[in-house]
């Protein structure tokens, strides 16, 4: 049973069962020993038992009796209106608890890149929220890495990173969808894909990339090093819909995710390059902190998922 730990005025320690508070502040209510039985669903000798019990605890009278019914003593009186707040506090946690639990509130906190929203979380995220409209959900936009410090910092709930990552035995890591590094090109540049090249041609066009702060950089620099091509990018650029449009209007040849690309590739603004060498597949990951229980809202969101 759940109690309350107190101290009469010797100090000495008392456990009060919580339901006697709960009678006790049903019985003031309605000044009636009988009527708070009805409304407490009991018997009119457990409320008395009840009232009893608990004067005895408490160490004084908390009702003065008469035919009429009870009316609460002066300490009683002083006594109720703070296990009233108390009580009122406890039922509104419940209340706030189930309904967390029921998904009618709550929140949940992402990191993520803008590509990984892009590409990925929009679609997710657009459901979710139709289904869950009363779960706020904010998404703070920043790298791989950055993502990751806000996720131990418990900033956020959960993070989407592009794999792969250091490992840290502190972390889940789970791959949710495939991704594709490319090339591609637009402009005066799409004569290119009209053939099959080596990677090492790359080093003869002006190379647009993201930022050295990206994941996807990152992968994309130790794959070519690994093949023995090391380029200096003419552009770096923080964003791949940025890559996609300068390299529409010609200005190099972008390293981008194919997935990001697709609509411009479907309609021919842009045109992926092919190669002989083969370019490797990647993931995006959700990341999560070990031994953290997720939010009734998170956790739903990530079994929303699958």
């Amino acid at each position: 049973m759940d109690f309350i730990r107190g101290s009469d005025d010797t100090g000495m320690d008392m456990d009060i069962d919580l339901e006697l508070y709960r009678i006790f502040r049903e019985v003031a209510k309605v000044g009636n020993i009988s009527k708070a039985a009805e409304k407490l669903y009991v018997s009119q000798s457990a409320v008395s038992q009840a009232i009893m019990h608990l004067e005895k605890k408490i160490g004084g009278k908390l009702f003065d009796r008469s035919v009429r019914g009870v009316k609460l003593t002066v300490e009683g009186d002083v006594l109720f209106s703070h296990i009233d707040e108390a009580i009122l506090l406890i039922e509104n946690a419940e209340k706030k608890f189930t309904e967390m639990m029921e998904l009618s509130s709550g929140s949940i906190k992402i990191g993520a890149s803008d590509t990984i929203c892009s590409i990925f979380l929009l679609p997710i995220l657009e459901k979710f929220s139709i289904k869950h409209p009363d779960i706020r959900i904010s998404v703070t936009n920043r790298t791989t890495q950055e993502s990751i410090e806000l996720l131990k910092r418990a900033a956020v709930d959960i993070a989407f990173v592009n794999l792969p990552i250091e490992s840290d035995d502190s972390l889940y890591v789970t791959p949710v969808k495939t991704i594709h590094d490319c090339f591609v090109v637009g402009g005066k540049y799409e004569f290119l894909a009209e053939k099959t090249m080596n990677l090492s041609d790359l080093k003869k066009y002006p190379i647009l990339t993201l930022e050295k702060a990206s994941n996807s950089r990152k992968q994309m620099d130790k794959f070519l090093i690994e093949n023995g091509i090391e380029i200096q990018p003419a552009i770096e650029l923080g964003s791949l819909s940025l890559l996609s449009g300068f390299a529409k209007i010609g200005l190099g040849i972008a390293a981008t995710i194919k997935e990001e690309a697709q609509d411009m590739l479907e309609r021919h603004e842009l045109h992926e390059l092919k190669f002989y060498e083969e370019l490797p597949k990647r993931h995006i990951g959700l990341v999560k902190v070990k031994n953290v229980n997720l939010s009734f809202a998170t956790k739903a969101f990530v079994d929303e998922m699958s």
